[in-house]
């Protein structure tokens, strides 16, 4: 590892194709069992491949690897505005506390008002207390509920 973690730079960007492999253990731990599947190179190359057509991935570098990922979903909508939604945000543990999901926000806030959009939306699970603290920090406020139904037929996710 070398340098102490604080100390190592942090880089934001778009995801490319060859990230495939980094991502596997950062899919693996926030998606596990709800991946469908075994989280391989070749799946989740796969992955980005299928949601590049709807969905902006951003990975997060310290150092010279990946330690995080955020995507990113913007739609036109029958409002003025796009919608646009913060749709996954993962930091390995190891990366916490670093900025790194600060950095991630930022850049995705960036691409959303570039887009159009006026606001960001973040739906995080109800017992997520410390992703809640986080958007918290970074100005975001409860405005909805979010209500899900399964569909019959559909696997659970």
């Amino acid at each position: 590892m070398g340098a102490k973690p604080a100390t190592q730079r942090i880089r934001v960007r778009l995801v490319r194709g060859e990230d495939a492999a980094g991502l596997v253990p950062l899919f693996e731990a926030f998606y596990a069992a709800h991946f469908g599947g075994r989280v391989t190179e070749p799946a989740v190359a796969g992955r980005l491949r299928q949601a590049a057509s709807h969905e902006t991935v951003i990975v997060a570098e310290v150092g010279e690897r990946i330690a995080g990922f955020a995507s990113l979903r913007v739609t036109d909508s029958l409002d003025p505005a796009p919608y646009a939604e913060l749709t996954d945000l993962f930091v390995e543990p190891e990366a916490r506390r670093l900025g790194v999901a600060s950095r991630l926000v930022k850049y995705v806030e960036g691409i959303a008002r570039e887009r159009g959009a006026t606001h960001l939306v973040v739906l995080t699970g109800q017992k997520n207390t410390e992703a809640q603290a986080f958007y918290r920090s970074a100005g975001y406020e409860e405005y909805a509920v979010a209500m899900r139904k399964p569909l019959a037929g559909s696997e659970p996710r």
